[in-house]
């Protein structure tokens, strides 16, 4: 009797065992995703509500861009191991860190990242997981001037978007600032790959990561045959140079392009600029080694070809870096080239050029911007705002958000104008070229969203309104949209009391951006949108966009009011500002434009009789 009381107990603990195991197993479960040749083992990113995102993080796509292969095309990785762990964040790539860091927890201002650092993030929601068929791939390019920015953003990643589609989000990195984008006379002559004679090592890194996903993304459940690529701000603009490159036809099915642009930094520029030129980086590299140097013995350095490249390839990357100087009017960014027509990678006409001559692929696209983009950079330079509070934010970094416009009429003048410039070279141009080209649809909006908290005083709504960039929040369901994150950003920018319908606005603007990656229209699949975004025909006089805004304010709806040059530059001339400040702005909206020197000169020849010289 004894023995069988004994026997019972053990049963019982072995149940109770089997059932600790079981319960252990499952909240560890594997995701494993089998190559040709490698074991891909991912992590649950994110649980919530029963459902859950996985993620493949850190995926190399080339080898480290380092030593001799600085300022050269990627090169092919070799063999990764049979298992390969794709669990731990890449690096970020070597950049300049600004305010927007803090929400990953980054002090801005700092030299960050790596040059090893092209590594790619492949993200599904778990039922996307375990799918049986081949999803449609969403590769997205991150922005931040070219010169900032990180694959792996909690912007990007910490929300409910991938969650909640049945989609296949890839992030990539590429490199960034002078690393990225970079000319300078016989670099690579002795080179016998003839993408070394590119100077922009950034856009080949796309194309590099592109290519690892048409090959490999069947292997995570994605469709190599359904690739859309999208992108905000210098991301969108990739997006639009992909268009153009002669590489990158076969390895996308569509575009997004959001808040980007179609300028371009001419070879000239690149190399000869006294400030972002690659000959003034060169200067300064020698000068640092030797500060008495004189200007004979410079020169004499850099006329001889191997001692300036071999400088050039192993001087340390943080000296590289911190010699180009932060824009004032680009929140941070470091004022470097990029996206340079050079007849390799993107041709010699440039991005605009090509567009203008029908020279893009014919692929549905989307353009848009943000109704007041230029806000956001106004809000952080002090050139537009005080910051009275400022040698407060040691204290709180919450006080250096306290801004008052030194000029409110201006300011709002100002920010008018420069978006109007912004959607039409952005929007409207791009949006008529391909209708007018093209047989694909394109598809135009305007995000309209202001309905920040009243923080201090500060009237966020108006001084920042729908800025620059607050789409990204929409689209991705970020955690700060949510109420899930807790920085000064977040709890300034999202109204707790606007929750539900911001979130309602979120939920619709990604399902438009699903659909349209599903099959080229945002409107029916899989997500029947009440609202029917309709397509831009110049031929037509259809040009026509759609307006995302909260039902607190003007909802989702189709508008038809475009813009031209003469009508911005008609705007500009009738406000009842100073001349001064109208000349300003004209400065501002042509630095390093899309138009040539003779096209721009006769603007400002015919502006107001002459009245403004060109700056």
């Amino acid at each position: 009797r004894m023995l069988r009381k004994i026997n019972k107990i053990s049963l019982l603990l072995i149940l109770f065992l089997t059932l600790c195991l079981n319960i252990s197993f499952a909240e560890d479960q594997i995701y494993t995703f089998k190559s040709k040749n490698t074991d891909f083992i991912g992590s649950v990113a994110k649980e919530k509500d029963g459902s859950k995102t996985i993620s493949f993080v850190g995926i190399p796509f080339a080898k480290p861009p380092v030593d001799e292969l600085r300022w050269k095309a990627p090169r092919e990785m070799e063999q990764l191991p049979d298992t390969f762990e794709a669990t731990t964040l890449p690096n970020r790539c070597m950049q300049v860190s600004n305010f927007y860091d803090s929400m990953d927890g980054i002090e801005g201002g700092s030299i960050i990242g790596s040059e090893d650092c092209l590594y790619l993030n492949i993200y599904l929601s778990e039922k996307a997981y375990n799918s049986k068929k081949k999803l449609p791939v969403m590769f997205w390019i991150h922005g931040g001037g070219n010169t900032w920015g990180y694959s792996a953003s909690n912007l990007y990643t910490s929300g409910d978007f991938i969650m909640e589609h049945d989609v296949i989000l890839v992030t990539t990195n590429y490199r960034l600032g002078p690393f990225g984008w970079f000319a300078y006379s016989g670099l690579n002559e002795d080179s016998d790959n003839e993408l070394d004679q590119s100077a922009n090592f950034g856009t080949l890194d796309i194309i590099k990561s592109l290519e690892w996903v048409n090959e490999n993304i069947s292997d995570f459940n994605g469709d190599p045959n359904n690739i859309t690529i999208f992108g905000e701000s210098a991301g969108a603009r990739n997006v639009i140079s992909l268009m153009t490159s002669p590489l990158s036809e076969d390895l996308f099915q569509r575009g997004i392009s959001q808040s980007g642009y179609l300028g371009s930094d001419s070879l000239d520029f690149a190399e000869n600029n006294e400030r972002a030129g690659s000959k003034s980086l060169l200067r300064h590299l020698i000068k640092s080694k030797n500060t008495s140097i004189s200007d004979e013995e410079i020169s004499n350095f850099m006329s001889n070809q191997m001692l300036s490249v071999d400088l050039l390839r192993t001087a340390d990357a943080n000296d590289i870096i911190s010699y180009y100087r932060p824009r004032p009017d680009a929140a941070g960014l470091i004022d470097v080239p990029n996206v340079i027509p050079d007849g390799v990678v993107i041709p010699n006409k440039g991005i605009y050029g090509a567009y203008r001559d029908g020279d893009m692929y014919d692929k549905p696209m989307i353009f848009g911007s943000t109704r007041d983009e230029d806000k956001l950079f106004m809000f952080m330079n002090d050139e537009y705002v005080n910051r009275p509070l400022s040698f407060l934010s040691p204290i709180s970094e919450y006080l250096d958000l306290y801004v008052k416009p030194k000029d409110p009429k201006y300011y709002d003048i100002y920010a008018k104008y420069m978006a109007e410039s912004w959607k039409y070279g952005a929007v409207d141009l791009p949006s008529d070229f391909t209708s007018n080209y093209k047989k694909s649809n394109v598809y135009a909006y305007r995000f309209d969203w202001d309905e920040q908290n009243v923080y201090l005083g500060v009237d966020l709504p108006n001084l920042l309104g729908a800025a620059h960039g607050m789409e990204l929040a929409f689209i991705f369901k970020s955690d700060g949209l949510l109420g899930e994150s807790s920085d000064a950003i977040n709890d300034i920018m999202y109204n707790e009391n606007n929750r539900s319908t911001d979130l309602e606005l979120s939920t619709k603007m990604g399902q438009y951006w699903v659909n349209f990656a599903y099959d080229g229209n945002p409107n029916s699949a899989p997500y029947d949108m009440s609202t029917e975004w309709k397509p831009w025909n110049k031929l037509n006089n259809n040009e026509r966009f759609i307006v995302f805004d909260s039902v607190n304010d003007k909802g989702i709806a189709m508008f038809n009011n475009t813009l031209s040059a003469n009508s911005i530059l008609q705007g500009i001339s009738s406000e009842s500002i100073t001349v001064d400040q109208k000349c300003y702005i004209i400065d501002k909206m042509f630095n390093r434009t899309t138009l040539t020197d003779e096209e721009v000169d006769e603007i400002y020849r015919t502006f107001m009789s002459g009245k403004c010289t060109r700056a």
